[in-house]
């Protein structure tokens, strides 16, 4: 039987969003998986600035529509991870609306990890 990977992420934010805390946007580390939450600042095609308390940071959200569907003021949680490299990008697999909409990001960007190791395929 073949299980749709994207279902499986779903059940795996459901479960990590029970247990797991917020992250300030100024203590992220890298893998594993990461929740952050904070206001929009900016859209573009490519992701969103998302800003808490303690700062600031880029989220790569590209949809294949390049329709993200979050405005500038929107309060949304991220789950992701942080990517490696000198500029803090943090990589968003699933962006949760206040309103409990969940938008999943189909193809982030990969990372040598123990929990997410390639892109999501349908």
């Amino acid at each position: 039987m073949k299980i749709n990977i994207i279902s499986l992420s779903v059940l795996f934010v459901a479960i990590l969003s029970g247990c797991a805390s917020t992250t300030p946007i100024n203590k992220l580390s890298l893998p594993p998986v990461t929740t952050i939450e904070g206001n929009v600042t900016k859209v573009n095609e490519g992701g969103l600035v998302i800003k808490d308390n303690s700062g600031e940071i880029y989220v790569t959200a590209k949809l294949p529509s390049s329709e993200l569907n979050v405005s500038i003021g929107d309060a949304v949680k991220v789950y992701g991870n942080l990517r490696s490299g000198i500029e803090k990008i943090f990589d968003g697999y699933v962006i949760k609306k206040q309103s409990g909409e969940q938008i999943i990001i189909s193809n982030p960007t990969p990372h040598i990890g123990f929990i997410l190791q390639t892109s999501f395929k349908d």
